[in-house]
């Protein structure tokens, strides 16, 4: 799989199809964990810590942009499928003209973008009342038209579903044509490394372009996989931890702490596995394997986050009066949005940038004489 992502010529196989729109999905799914894991809790505590008294207003737009922001993120998968889906469709010999289907997947979301502005539309009118120029009516007559627009959305995603469901199904399952035609000769598979090798080892070396997509791949898996099969196991648990606190009354509160604990982690721990496939990269530049971390450093302050609101469930303060727990949740809620905590964010974000960079400098030319590793020429996936 060594042709461009966005090549609208020659042809792919089943495999290499399948392969293309896993990385591309995996590009959009790490934009999406920059967004949540970096640029909005980032921003989120500077914004309260510096400008605490600013309106509701402030934090509506902001809180509506960030959902707007993922929603986007999900449109933008199907244009940048397309030229995979032509070179596909190359491959069982039609035009690229039969690409167009892709966009209707666009549809439903955008629809959905509806959601955040009719939130923040709403909540401004309610606000700021029959002044807001942008609605002129009554909360409740807004509220009606969103909910009206959410229910065409789904109406559409539920007619799209099933014809586009059978043309994907089309594109994924069906043989290409096994001789030449206009769009080029039929395309050959190359051989892809184990999985260990290429994913979980830190042996060998591995290019530029092949750690881009591997990583993309990896990450996608993982974050689809991971955080739900760890929620499995947590909630087959809950009634094992239900038991302990009916008979050990005392460890009620350090076992809801542990809970909350173990249901945060997988979503912030689950890139972890991409450490080996750091290794091989940083091995290929010649760099320390110590700063296999750096990429990770965001991480941290996502583990520190719940630690104040885990520790209200380990204490007292849950069978004080409300007041005492309202204080408590504030104090919490102040430690996480402080200007240490913003520090802390600034610099692991830092670090991470760094990182990242780093990875992505330009590939030694003399490594590629110095390994016999055959993961460092071929490219994105194992064999399964």
């Amino acid at each position: 799989m060594n042709h461009a992502l966005f090549s609208l010529t020659g042809r792919l196989t089943r495999r290499d199809f399948a392969l293309t729109l896993g990385v591309i999905s995996g590009g959009v799914f790490f934009a999406m964990l920059a967004l949540c894991y970096l640029l909005f809790p980032l921003t989120a505590s500077a914004a309260v810590g510096f400008f605490r008294d600013s309106t509701e207003v402030f934090f509506t737009v902001y809180i509506a942009a960030f959902f707007g922001l993922n929603l986007l993120l999900y449109a933008l998968i199907p244009p940048l499928a397309i030229p995979a889906v032509v070179r596909r469709l190359h491959d069982l010999g039609h035009g690229g003209g039969w690409a167009a289907p892709m966009l209707l997947l666009c549809v439903p979301v955008l629809l959905l973008m509806l959601l955040p502005i009719g939130l923040f539309i709403g909540i401004l009118n309610d606000m700021i009342g029959p002044s807001f120029p942008l609605w002129n009516g009554t909360t409740e007559a807004f509220a009606s038209a969103v909910v009206a627009s959410m229910g065409i959305a789904l109406l559409l995603f539920f007619l799209l579903f099933l014809p586009l469901a059978c043309w994907l199904g089309w594109l994924f399952l069906k043989k290409g044509k096994p001789e030449a035609n206009c769009w080029g000769d039929p395309p050959v598979e190359e051989v892809l490394p184990p999985t260990r090798a290429a994913y979980f080892s830190t042996a060998g070396t591995v290019t530029r372009t092949a750690f881009i997509r591997r990583s993309l791949l990896l990450l996608l898996v993982l974050g689809l996989v991971l955080p739900p099969a760890a929620q499995l196991i947590l909630q087959s648990m809950v009634g094992v931890f239900m038991i302990l606190v009916a008979a050990i009354p005392e460890a009620g509160r350090i076992l809801a702490t542990v809970i909350i604990i173990l249901f945060v982690l997988p979503f912030v721990l689950f890139p972890l596995p991409l450490l080996p496939l750091v290794r091989q990269r940083l091995r290929t530049l010649g760099h320390s394997p110590y700063e296999a971390f750096l990429p990770f450093a965001v991480l941290l302050p996502l583990l520190i986050t719940p630690l104040p609101f885990a520790r209200i469930f380990s204490s007292e303060v849950l069978t004080e009066s409300s007041a005492v727990m309202d204080g408590a949740l504030q104090s919490a809620v102040d430690s996480m949005i402080g200007v240490p905590s913003i520090l802390l964010w600034t610099l692991c974000g830092i670090l991470s940038l760094i990182g990242i960079i780093r990875l992505l400098a330009n590939d030694d030319i003399s490594y590629r004489r110095e390994s016999s590793d055959e993961s460092e020429v071929h490219d994105v996936l194992p064999k399964m």
